[in-house]
């Protein structure tokens, strides 16, 4: 490769063989010169030169001006100025910047500018012509290269990257142009990659470091420790008072130094940090160490955590890895990522063998991710000594292992021991995304909130929902808290509709891995909508993430659904247990409905009752919808027209019952109002259940009240309402259920069946087919097969046959 920039423009030579022509900077120079003077700024090796070069290849009338090698540079470009020639000064900061500099600034103009390239910026001697808007600028962010431009590169070297390799390159390189040909140089070559023996760094230490003052260097070396810093990290480290203008006067005449926009903090190119990190492992380890442990307390008391967790790492200090890693975990209890503390602990294991107040809590996080909850109730068993001097670190320490006895408290079914902990733990937010306060405020409300809807206070959910949302911006976990919380409250109220929607909604913010807690919920929903039943929650893939409901409290929802599955004819002993020990309101209220099911089903209205009071006196529950359901469907199922007779007008259900008792009395008084001869009254107490079915998708309470279920269905057939259509698909799934005369060669199949039912209807058959979403090709083949089934030659003959062997 050859690229020079003679001062006789007459001799030029440009060979592009291992160079790359960027046209986004051709064109940014070509911009540039639209006013009198153009400023291409920016440490060594950035390809200044190269693009100069580039540039007077394809504007041959223009200038070049060496300021390191001509004589009085800038009265030459003086001279070319006032001949209307453009000017490029390449190295101008070894040209100076007196008063000739200043003529040179004036004598420019728009059709003759002056192009300066240089390492350093000229602030002072460009000031008024900044101010009088006369320059343009292109920096170092600008000739870096791009990802594409990089492997162009390397391409032209003679190599060929990959996508992921060549970003790679970019991070490493930060997009220096030299840098990335150095690199490239050195890795094919089996040249060290870093350090001073490396292509980059000799050409670092070459260019820049070997020629800065002694202090210069000392300052680099110590403020190279961190990723990142400030002023006072800077000062801290270097022991400069000075620390804000040292690091003003290295980024103005050694570059490589950028400032975080955002932040404020600067941070040096990768590849210069790397070369002097090599140098300081050259020196004591004791004092590496050092600067190690002054930049972790530092960026620890910041909250920032993972630069913090890599100097305690480097600088082997065990006390500060403890205090790093309960920020972590707090941290991950709001975003869900436990990967930086699970490094941590790994490269330090000491920190979980504390015995003290941080590494009993960490061992009981680490169980508590793996649901073993005694492993996390045996590390918080005992009083942990204090042994962290940091405050914070204390007090988050304290409010995690209230926040940790509390979870598992409920786990037990303790829901006032669950109370009084939670009442101590109510930390205050931080916000900040990444935030450990945020984070401790989103572990909070997924514990107040498990305990409120555990508890049936599910009025008061409302309020602990809108502060887990508010929370997501700072703490992505609140967010899953929040709809699990809707989830769980549909669930409590016995709404499947608004819990399949919430349940959804938690599987999309989990990424497709959702917690155990979806499975336990739509168990659930296959049960009272008679579907299949998902794979078994024990076995389900889910994450590390802690559902809102501690795992005993599942296992235990979970086992009293499974149960329920298998509908057995009388509650089983443990069931009868389960329903006499201490049992949180939410498990007491799904596990009543099964065990009340049970014992109608098998007549048995004692035990019905009786099961009712005991969990009413263990987790005040309301007793008087379950009562009501069991009083009507007994007064169903009794003999005496009379006592039928004087149910017919009970008190209207509170408007507080879950929807699926409700749903249950309001059948088992329609059926009732239907035996006592009563349609009217029989049809409007059906018309909200079937207006909920149509919601929510019922079908088992359909199904456990048996034969007058499809009664209801044939008397509400008849009449004209707005669920005609669901009336037929409930005819039509409860047939099989139904004790008929029917004795058919060939059975109907259920779309024959479903179709039969409309047969009595007016309904013509294009009517008929928009009805059914059907082609008329296809309703006339099964008209055909139902006729031949039932062995007749008209509709009517149909509607007739089947209302006398009971299929009408």
């Amino acid at each position: 490769m050859a690229v020079t920039l003679q001062a006789n423009h007459d001799v030029r030579v440009f060979d592009d063989g291992g160079v790359v022509v960027r046209r986004r900077l051709l064109a940014a120079l070509d911009r540039a010169v639209r006013r009198p003077i153009a400023l291409v700024a920016a440490p060594t090796g950035y390809g200044k030169t190269t693009l100069l070069t580039q540039w007077v290849h394809e504007h041959p009338g223009a200038h070049c001006i060496d300021g390191g090698r001509a004589r009085r540079p800038w009265e030459q470009a003086v001279r070319a100025l006032d001949d209307g020639r453009p000017v490029l000064v390449d190295d101008a900061h070894l040209a100076g910047w007196g008063p000739a500099f200043a003529k040179a600034c004036a004598a420019a103009g728009a059709s003759a500018p002056l192009i300066v390239s240089t390492r350093v910026d000229p602030l002072v001697a460009l000031h008024g012509e900044r101010l009088a808007g006369r320059v343009s600028e292109i920096r170092a962010e600008e000739l870096a290269f791009t990802v594409g431009e990089l492997s162009r590169v390397v391409a032209a070297s003679g190599r060929r990257l990959e996508r992921h390799d060549a970003e790679a390159v970019h991070r490493l390189t930060d997009g220096w142009p030299a840098g990335v040909r150095l690199t490239t140089v050195g890795s094919r070559d089996g040249l060290p990659a870093d350090g001073p023996y490396s292509p980059s760094g000799s050409y670092l230490m070459a260019h820049v470091v070997a020629s800065l003052d002694p202090r210069l260097r000392a300052f680099l070396l110590a403020t190279a420790v961190p990723d990142e810093f400030d002023a006072g990290l800077a000062h801290r480290l270097s022991g400069r008072s000075d620390a804000s203008e040292v690091i003003g006067e290295i980024a103005y005449s050694v570059g490589f130094v950028a400032r975080d926009a955002e932040t404020g903090r600067f941070r040096y190119h990768p590849m210069l940090r790397h070369l002097l990190l090599s140098e300081l492992e050259r020196e004591p380890a004791a004092r590496l160490q050092a600067l190690h442990e002054v930049a972790g307390r530092w960026t620890f008391g910041r909250d920032q955590l993972d630069a913090s967790a890599g100097h305690a790492i480097r600088a082997h200090d065990e006390d500060l890895a403890a205090d790093v890693a309960v920020g972590l975990a707090c941290r991950s209890l709001g975003d869900d990522d436990w990967s930086a503390l699970d490094r941590l602990t790994a490269a330090v294991p000491a920190v979980l063998a504390r015995d003290d107040e941080r590494g009993r809590l960490l061992l009981a996080l680490r169980a508590m991710r793996d649901d073993d909850t005694r492993g996390a109730d045996a590390a918080l068993a005992h009083t942990a000594r204090r042994t962290s001097l940091d405050v914070s670190t204390h007090e988050r320490v304290v409010t995690l292992t209230a926040l940790c006895r509390s979870w598992l408290a409920l786990g037990e079914g303790e829901t006032a021991t669950a109370r009084e902990w939670v009442a101590a733990a109510d930390p205050a937010v931080d916000l900040g995304a990444g935030s450990p306060s945020a984070g401790l405020r989103s572990a909070w409300a997924l514990v107040h909130g498990a305990l409120t809807i555990t508890d049936g206070r599910l009025d008061e959910v409302e309020d602990d929902q809108r502060s887990a949302a508010r929370l997501a911006r700072h703490a992505p976990r609140a967010g899953i808290t929040a709809a699990e919380m809707r989830m769980w409250t549909a669930f409590a109220a016995g709404c499947p509709a608004e819990a399949e929607e919430s349940a959804t909604e938690v599987e999309e913010l989990s990424g497709g891995t959702p917690p155990r807690s979806i499975a336990v919920v739509r168990t659930w929903l296959a049960l009272e909508r008679a579907t299949p039943l998902p794979v078994d929650t024990q076995t389900a893939e889910t994450d590390d993430r802690p559902s809102l409901l501690p795992p005993p409290l599942l296992d235990r929802i979970d086992d009293h659904l499974r149960h329920r599955v298998g509908h057995p004819a009388t509650p089983s002993p443990e069931r009868k247990t389960e329903l006499g020990r201490r049992t949180p309101w939410l498990v007491a209220r799904h596990a009543l409905v099964g065990s009340v099911t049970a014992s109608l089903s098998s007549g048995d209205t004692d035990a019905a009752t009786g099961a009712v009071h005991r969990a009413a006196a263990d987790s005040g529950l309301d007793a008087a919808p379950y009562l009501r359901w069991i009083t009507v469907t007994t007064a169903l199922r009794a003999a005496d027209p009379g006592e039928v007779t004087a149910l017919l007008d009970p008190a209207e259900t509170p408007h507080h019952t879950p929807e699926d008792l409700r749903v249950r009395i309001g059948l088992a008084a329609a059926a009732l109002a239907l035996k006592a001869g009563d349609v009217t009254a029989a049809s409007a107490r059906l018309r909200p259940v079937l207006e909920s079915t149509a919601r929510h998708g019922w079908r088992r309470p359909w199904l456990d009240l048996g034969p007058y279920a499809f009664d209801l269905l044939t008397a509400e057939h008849g009449r004209v309402g707005a669920h005609g259509d669901l009336v037929t698909r409930l005819l039509v799934e409860l047939r099989g259920d139904h004790e008929s005369a029917v004795d058919l060669v060939v059975a109907l199949s259920a779309r024959e069946l479903e179709i039969l039912q409309y047969l009595p209807t007016s309904l013509d058959q294009g009517e008929l087919c928009a009805t059914l979403f059907i082609s008329r090709n296809t309703l006339k083949t099964h008209l055909r097969a139902i006729y031949r089934k039932l062995g007749v030659e008209s509709r009517r003959a149909a509607v007739l046959h089947a209302q006398r062997i009971g299929l009408l």
